[in-house]
């Protein structure tokens, strides 16, 4: 008895693995992360998630929640001058003290969205940044990657103008 319990038991990650491979054979329908399985639905959801706490986290200032969001490898380029902020040790350094002035306001309206499965998503926001009387308008394109069941920012780039 229990010789065909164990041999049940044995069959069950077989089983998830094949019915994984079977499914990932239809692009963006699963994908294993950490050992779970995850739909391209459920990525999409996520993904909706981080978008919401990237603009959150910007209009709170929250420093640490912002920095969350950000891959090691993260690259910001500015509106402008072309600044360009390459790695998490950089944009922390400039993110300090732009969310310690609290003499700005920056508006984010979703212009596009693209999600990839459980790979890569792309969010374009239409912007104006305010500071004092100047208002900026701003496109924003922030590429995300899906790390360790996470959507973290590995791209953000401004350019002036609108939608």
């Amino acid at each position: 008895m229990f010789s065909h319990l164990t041999t049940r038991l044995a069959a069950g990650p077989t089983l998830l693995a094949l019915a994984v491979g079977v499914m990932s054979a239809y692009p963006g329908t699963v994908s294993a992360v950490g050992g779970r399985v995850e739909t391209a639905a459920g990525c999409a959801r996520q993904f909706d998630r981080a978008v919401r706490a990237y603009v959150e986290t910007t209009e709170r200032r929250d420093l640490a929640g912002f920095l969350a969001l950000l891959h090691p490898d993260v690259t910001v380029v500015f509106a402008g001058d072309g600044e360009v902020l390459d790695g998490k040790a950089a944009t922390t350094e400039f993110l300090r003290d732009f969310f310690a002035d609290p003499s700005w306001a920056q508006s984010f309206s979703v212009a596009k969205r693209t999600v990839a499965g459980c790979r890569t998503g792309f969010v374009l926001f239409d912007s104006v940044f305010t500071q004092g009387d100047a208002r900026v308008p701003l496109l924003i394109g922030v590429s995300f990657t899906y790390r360790h069941g996470r959507w973290l920012v590995v791209q953000n780039q401004d350019s002036d103008g609108r939608v």
